[in-house]
């Protein structure tokens, strides 16, 4: 089998009864990523046991198995991963999500052709945890665009993953973030003159109860950790002050827009905040 110089890292907590489908979706590339990291990111149940097991059962050779003392949350444990990965480029999955079997293959191919690239991403299939995966072939002739600073400042395109990035990349997930540090973090990278690209292909599948008080509580407290996010830009100096306040105002807008006016309000804002950002 063709080998992918790919580091797989997976953040588990508590994930006992996902973990082993994450894993065989990473076992079933098409072509196999380099090494898959399992981080135990401070389970006190039986997830530790289950993740020796899988490594026994897969290779101690090929799946390394990294058992943080405390919960620190996801951002901590990716970091711990990516520390110790030794490919060319790191890839993230969720312990409760699954990659289609030709995710490595089809995004590692494209990756390896265009090496200006410093992250790429692709889209996504939400499903309920009772849904069965879809196994269909992807589409390898998918079109690609790069995103442009104002698109990263406008919203997360991606979800992380889908990420496969440089592994010496210098950025690292913020330990302090507990909602949208993903997005922090494509920012960072985004802002700092890097190439980010969208793969118009679904390779992974994301496994999401959708119900509708769990949604609101959610995309209350993302939109708490955009607001922390454009804050954190402008004290790092990659947004100025005028950027970040049209930006914060936005995502005021957009969340109790969205809850008292509905989607076309949505789509009125996101016209407003690109002609506001052309003009600082």
């Amino acid at each position: 089998m063709d080998i992918a110089s790919v580091s797989v890292v997976i953040p588990c907590y508590r994930c006992a009864k996902t973990i082993e489908r994450a894993v065989d979706s990473v076992v079933n590339q098409t072509v196999r990523p380099f090494e898959l990291i399992l981080v135990d990111d401070g389970s006190d149940d039986q997830t530790p046991e289950l993740l020796h097991y899988l490594s026994k059962l897969y290779g101690d050779d090929w799946i390394t198995v990294l058992l943080l003392s405390k919960n620190s949350g996801v951002s901590v444990a990716r970091n711990a991963g990516w520390d110790v990965a030794t490919a060319d480029y790191v890839a993230f999955l969720d312990s409760d999500d699954a990659w289609h079997p030709q995710k490595i293959e089809l995004q590692y191919s494209w990756m390896q052709k265009h090496k200006e690239v410093a992250l790429s991403g692709h889209k996504c299939v939400m499903l309920t945890p009772s849904n069965q995966i879809p196994f269909a072939a992807a589409n390898s002739d998918f079109s690609v665009r790069h995103l442009s600073r104002r698109k990263l400042l406008i919203s997360n395109p991606f979800v992380t993953p889908s990420f496969m990035l440089k592994r010496s990349m210098q950025y690292r997930f913020d330990p302090s973030s507990r909602y949208a540090e993903d997005f922090l973090f494509l920012l960072q990278i985004g802002l700092s003159g890097n190439i980010i690209a969208m793969l118009d292909v679904e390779l992974v599948y994301i496994f999401k109860e959708f119900g509708v008080s769990g949604l609101s509580g959610n995309k209350f407290k993302m939109r708490c950790g955009d607001i922390k996010n454009y804050w954190l830009l402008q004290k790092y100096d990659k947004i100025n002050f005028a950027t970040m306040s049209v930006l914060i105002l936005y995502s005021l807008l957009k969340y109790f827009g969205l809850l008292l006016m509905g989607s076309k309000l949505h789509e009125k804002l996101n016209m407003l905040l690109n002609k506001s950002l052309r003009r600082i």
